[in-house]
């Protein structure tokens, strides 16, 4: 008599392996925030309070962000940190 294979995915055709994420490179430059990330790391401490989770201060974010009208400043923030973000990927690449 056959022996029957015992199977964990209860007679489901056979799985693959799990692919594996590419390693990233530690020597990349780190990527331009957002005008919002940069906004966010100013204004957290102040709506940061005791007991208050990351998903309440993030929707608490969010609509201050959005009622916002001079978002210029950040904006500009941003714009400088892309140019800083694009010159050392530049030099990055350069180097290799």
């Amino acid at each position: 008599m056959a022996r029957a294979t015992k199977s964990n995915n209860g007679g489901a055709a056979p799985t693959r392996g799990v692919s594996k994420k590419a390693k990233k490179d530690s020597s990349l430059p780190k990527r331009g925030r957002s005008a919002y990330m940069i906004w966010l790391s100013e204004v957290r401490p102040s709506l940061t309070k005791p007991g208050m989770g990351i998903t309440e201060v993030a929707k608490v974010a969010g609509k201050l962000w959005n009622t916002l009208t001079d978002k210029k400043k950040w904006e500009q923030l941003a714009a400088e940190d892309k140019e800083r973000y694009t010159r050392e990927m530049a030099q990055h690449k350069a180097n290799q």
